[in-house]
């Protein structure tokens, strides 16, 4: 049974995944190598806790009583004794590679939990001396307010330690967790690729970023556009996932990232943070298209809104398909893990259930 917690890492994503294993009852202990992290740690989890009390989602005393139940250690022998280990370092394989080394001499018997969001499990425990307690569990940022967790196994996860770590986040955390093998993109990075790609590549030729965006939302029912969803994402970031995708998966033409989000990551203009994207905002809020995303737009828009929606479910489907029948993930999964991370109404797989009906 898995009581006690040790993290990895107290950036964003390593403090939430200390604090909603704080609030679920469990005894936390976060490493980072930086001082100055775990310096700043105290207080940036109190102001979380803080917040939490004053949306209701926690009494002030489950609050004072999980804010002291994580501490912060400088030492990695300090985290002897976790039964979970969960690494939620920089995405830098050699240093997740080394880490899980000598975690594995300072917590022998730990079940061991990378966060990556893409990179191989596999390759991340090269170095772990038991490999069959190794494992991916990816949350979504924040994770103490989404529900979904990746668990990803790889050839050499037991099934007994990858039972015990997704009743952990089953019971202990109340996530919900699917399971994915190890592939590239997992499912949500992966399946949702074409969100974004099949969006550029319409408004090069055919539309514009919002005529696209307004389509998902006003016919897929989703809460926010590729183009939006982009920019608040940031446009480095999304352009370096799709990236990390295509070279992993050995450059598929799919998947090969777009001369448009490219030349505006080479400009500066990143999205929400930067003022500029895909669209145009003032202290955060939208004022427009950036003309710098419409310079190879014909005049009109050729494509209908249903035409746009067509083709961007289409393209998601089809790649849900895909992991399907490579063994990757089930379709249940897959319409889960869509729901949950993206707040969409519908997975692929139940939207491709629909329009057949239709």
């Amino acid at each position: 049974m898995i009581q006690r917690v040790a993290v990895v890492g107290a950036g964003t994503m390593g403090l939430g995944i200390a604090q909603l294993c704080a609030q679920s009852g469990f005894s936390v202990k976060v490493h980072d190598a930086l001082p100055a992290a775990l310096a700043a740690l105290p207080g940036r989890l109190k102001k979380s806790f803080d917040t939490a009390v004053l949306k209701g989602k926690l009494s002030t005393q489950q609050a004072e009583r999980a804010f002291h139940s994580v501490s912060a250690v400088a030492d990695m022998d300090d985290l002897a004794g976790a039964d979970l280990v969960i690494e939620a370092a920089p995405e830098d394989l050699a240093l997740k590679q080394d880490l899980f080394k000598r975690l594995s001499g300072v917590c022998p018997d730990a079940l061991l939990a990378t966060n990556t969001s893409s990179l191989s499990v596999a390759e991340i425990m090269a170095h772990a001396s038991s490999p069959e307690r190794t494992m991916g569990v990816h949350f979504f940022n924040p994770p103490v307010a989404m529900k979904l967790v990746e668990m990803i196994r790889t050839e050499k996860t037991a099934p007994e330690a990858f039972q015990a770590a997704w009743e952990f986040l089953l019971m202990g955390l109340r996530r919900t967790p699917v399971d994915v093998k190890d592939v590239p993109g997992f499912i949500v990075n992966r399946v949702m690729r074409p969100y974004y790609v099949t969006a550029q590549r319409m408004v090069n030729t055919q539309t514009s970023c919002a005529a696209v965006d307004e389509s998902a939302r006003g016919i897929g029912g989703v809460p926010m556009g590729p183009f939006e969803l982009m920019d608040l994402i940031g446009l480095d970031t999304n352009l370096a996932i799709t990236t990390a995708i295509y070279e992993a998966l050995g450059r598929p033409e799919r998947f090969a990232p777009p001369a448009l989000q490219k030349k505006l990551v080479a400009a500066g203009e990143l999205g929400r943070k930067t003022g500029k994207g895909f669209y145009i905002y003032d202290n955060g809020k939208k004022i427009g298209e950036n003309p710098s995303a419409l310079n190879d737009l014909p005049p009109g828009n050729i494509l209908t809104a249903k035409d746009i929606w067509s083709d961007l479910a289409g393209a998601i489907i089809l790649e849900a398909e895909r992991l399907v029948s490579e063994g990757t993930a089930g379709k249940s999964d897959i319409d889960t893990a869509v729901r949950l991370a993206m707040n969409f109404p519908k997975g692929p797989f139940e939207w491709q259930k629909e329009s057949t009906a239709a």
